[in-house]
């Protein structure tokens, strides 16, 4: 079992979005020497102050600069129409190069109806866009002369520069959360990072199951498969006692699940968004039921060292190979503390005995 990292710039009261930034590269930093696998964050826009990361690229490259081993996973690139695919792997590369090939990159199509309004793109044509965008991205790493005649992008002949120092390409994700999309993923040998919207371990145990079942189908989209199930914990955070945890983030938590909410009632409405619309009713009756949020679902990870144990050896046995924390919106004096909790009396009691001998 691995442990990262995935943060989205959420200051806490009183801290400017600036600040948070400078806050972020010394969690980073402290994360990279305790041995945590690799850190990201989502590319998003409009919806302060929950996520002020809207350019990740710029933020990575300096992150890249104050680490060593840690990961820099892109978690998601939106592949929509705003974000070309030639520049997307332009991007990647850079980033590759300039962290001494620790690049991964994961993909998603949006699930904010606000940013699909502002970029002019129909909710039902996030897929096309997304799957038309992926085979461009995969060419521009990792063949010697890119051309893509599809249904979104028709590319003449171009050399794209530079390419990445992983060759053929660095490790390829998709951001998922219906069934359907973790089959997907493991029918094209790309690896999952599961978002289960709060639906609960039944409901996380069919996406493991589909991306397994995917990945039996032997097949492979791109030049280096990716077979890798890594869960986003909406809100995580580790202390000495279990009431100082709850106390903590229980209003990040809340909050970013009242998000969830408002943003997936309208979108469930939508075609090819549908599955999320039956599930809203029972969220709905717990939207300020902190322990619910804590014991029903894999989405908020909140306790003591051993409450993480536990709750990771569960999900690994589930067939979650990295678990994402998302520890972020408090204070940066908790955030580096419970860093330091995970790093010294989590970390050390889940990983398997390769990484041990590493």
């Amino acid at each position: 079992m691995k442990i990262g990292l995935l943060q989205e710039g959420e200051p806490a009261a009183g801290v400017s979005v600036a600040q948070r930034y400078e806050e972020m590269i010394q969690e980073v930093t402290l994360a990279d020497r305790l041995g945590f696998s690799a850190w990201g964050t989502s590319e998003q826009h409009f919806s302060p102050p929950r996520f002020t990361v809207s350019a990740p690229e710029v933020l990575y490259a300096a992150i890249a600069r104050h680490t060593k081993n840690i990961k820099l996973r892109i978690m998601c690139a939106v592949m929509l129409s705003w974000n070309h695919p030639i520049l997307v792997a332009e991007r990647l590369a850079t980033l590759d190069i300039v962290s001494g090939g620790r690049a991964e990159i994961g993909t998603a199509r949006s699930n904010n109806l606000s940013t699909l309004e502002v970029f002019g793109v129909d909710p039902s044509a996030t897929r096309t866009q997304w799957e038309d965008s992926l085979d461009v991205l995969i060419k521009a790493m990792s063949d010697e002369v890119l051309e893509h005649h599809g249904p979104v992008w028709n590319i003449p002949p171009r050399t794209i520069v530079p390419k990445p120092v992983q060759a053929p390409h660095p490790p390829l994700f998709v951001a998922a959360s219906s069934v359907e999309t973790h089959r997907n993923a493991g029918e094209r040998g790309i690896g999952v990072l599961t978002f289960e919207n709060y639906f609960g371990f039944d409901y996380l145990q069919e996406c493991m199951d589909a991306y397994r079942a995917g990945l039996a189908e032997g097949r492979q989209m791109a030049p280096r498969r990716t077979e890798h199930a890594g869960l986003y914990v909406a809100t995580a955070f580790c202390a000495q006692t279990r009431n100082e945890a709850v106390e903590v983030a229980r209003e990040v938590a809340l909050g970013y699940f009242k998000f969830i909410l408002d943003l997936y009632i309208p979108l469930g409405k939508r075609q090819s968004y549908q599955y999320l619309d039956a599930k809203m009713t029972r969220l709905l009756e717990h939207e300020n039921d902190i322990d619910f949020l804590v014991n029903e679902t894999p989405s908020a990870m909140i306790g003591t060292p051993d409450d993480f144990v536990a709750r990771l050896k569960r999900l690994e046995a589930m067939g979650v190979d990295e678990v994402l924390l998302r520890i972020d919106g408090v204070p940066h004096e908790h955030i580096m503390r419970s860093i330091e909790l995970i790093g010294a009396e989590v970390i050390p009691n889940v990983q398997d005995q390769k990484n041990k001998a590493a």
